[in-house]
Order: structure tokens, then sequence, then C-alpha cells
């Protein structure tokens, strides 16, 4: 009888330990599919938002473009045209949306509502500073491209 229960218990045993290798495997798959989950949305989310949102600023520029109208106190409103800056070795063309500022020695543009980037480094601060001066009085020219 001491065999008999022994075997019992070693089967009880190994249904024990499979069953919680099978809860184990579970947790660890599920907590994998939820992390993957999430990720992958969020990323969807930005990627998405950010197609949209670019897309509806190109949209609505082009809509707007040449489009003028007088306030009720007479004052005339038209659309200001958005400043191309083009970096100093010529690798990247940014449409800046109006934000300019120096992040140490780095200039950078606002390209979208919340996206900032950078469009040259510096060897010192005053040098980017001299640059965001370029580009705000090429701005308020009403320049169309504008080359560091």
């Amino acid at each position: 009888m001491n065999e008999e229960w022994e075997q019992k218990m070693e089967e009880l045993m190994d249904e024990f330990s499979e069953r919680l290798e099978d809860i184990a495997e579970d947790a660890v798959m599920n907590a994998a599919e939820d992390a993957m989950n999430g990720l992958l949305e969020e990323r969807l989310d930005d990627a998405v938002f950010g197609a949209l949102q670019h897309n509806l600023s190109e949209a609505l520029n082009e809509c707007l473009s040449g489009f003028e109208f007088v306030l009720k106190d007479g004052t005339l409103v038209h659309p200001r045209q958005q400043t191309k800056v083009l970096s100093p070795d010529g690798s990247k063309l940014l449409i800046c949306y109006g934000g300019l500022k120096v992040d140490g020695t780095t200039l950078l543009v606002q390209t979208r509502l919340t996206c900032w980037e950078s469009i040259a480094v510096y060897t010192d601060r005053e040098a980017a500073i001299a640059a965001l001066k370029q580009i705000q009085e090429g701005m308020e020219i009403g320049e169309n491209l504008i080359r560091l």
C-alpha cells in the first residue's frame, strides 16, 4: 500500500508541476503579449497622430494660402508663408512653423505643433544663437528659403 500511495503522490506531484508550468507559461505569454500590444498601440498612435497632424497642417496651409480677410476693427489678416530652412551642409531642409531654439550648441527648428528637429550642431552656443538670429531676420523680412 505504501508503494501505491507513493505512486499516487508522484502522479499528483507530476500533475501539479505540469499545471504550475502551464500557469507560469500562460502568465509569461500574457505579460509579453500585453507588453507588445501596448508598445504597438503606442507606436501606432504616435505614427497616426503625427501623420494626421502633418497632413492636416499642410492641407490647411494650402487651403488658406492667398486667403485674406479683414477683422471688424479693420485689421487685415493674411496667412504667413512657412519659411524653409536649409542646414549648413545641405542635408536637411525643414519647414519652420515659427519656433526656433538653441539647446546647448544645437539649433532646433519647430517642424510641427509639438515636434522640434535639430538642423545643425555648432562649435559653441554663440554660433548657434547667431544662426537662430539669421533665421529670425529672414522670417521677419519674408524670405521663403534661408540657407545657414
